[in-house]
């Protein structure tokens, strides 16, 4: 069986099951491992929009592989659940005597996948804070809220979505940190964005 045929075979039985919707197929990977003495070895990771599906993809995945068992082909596989920010509680910010305001150090969010909806909560480091007010020195007082609030449900969903040993899997870890390096690269993309909108003709 080649990777073509393993993605299909998946598709196929998703749709079976009515569940063809719930699979990312655009993020789900599927490749051909190199061969370990006489064995086929084939690599599969299934994403899933909905944490709803998760046991019945299980079923499909652990089927496949028993299948290609007693053909000789290894099958190698990881099934992972996309989650999103649904919102932010009103305990995100805390407000300064002058009128600022900032991330709270700990606050709460809702997270979604499909139609399950989860309470995490949100940790941030004194060293996230502190480059948060330097970014904001680049942001006009009235819209500072809305900022925040951007920045940290893009720093949260880039975290959620990663398909890499990063990713956050709320089920597993129901709270989690921000630390100063998970948002450097967003406020860096953000202030060269704002400064290159001063510069005449860019």
């Amino acid at each position: 069986m080649t990777a073509d045929a393993l993605k299909k075979r998946v598709m196929e039985e998703f749709d079976s099951l009515g569940l063809l919707t719930s699979l990312n197929v655009e993020t789900s990977a599927f490749s051909e491992l190199p061969r370990f003495f006489e064995s086929s070895r084939l690599s599969m990771r299934l994403v899933l929009d909905d944490v709803g599906s998760l046991a019945e993809a299980g079923l499909v995945a652990a089927n496949i592989k028993r299948e290609l068992e007693p053909q000789g082909v290894e099958l190698e596989y990881e099934i992972r659940v996309q989650w999103k920010v649904a919102g932010l509680y009103s305990d995100a910010l805390e407000h300064g005597a002058d009128a600022d305001c900032m991330p709270s150090e700990l606050f709460y969010a809702e997270l979604e996948s499909g139609m399950a909806k989860r309470s995490v909560a949100i940790h941030v480091s004194a060293e996230a804070k502190t480059s948060i007010r330097q970014y904001l020195g680049h942001i006009a007082p009235a819209h500072q809220q809305s900022a925040i609030y951007k920045l940290l449900e893009t720093c949260l969903n880039q975290k959620l979505s990663s398909l890499g040993d990063e990713c956050w899997n709320p089920i597993l870890y129901p709270s989690w940190n921000i630390e100063v390096q998970d948002i450097a690269p967003i406020l860096e993309c953000r202030v060269d964005s704002r400064e290159q909108e001063l510069v005449p003709g860019t």
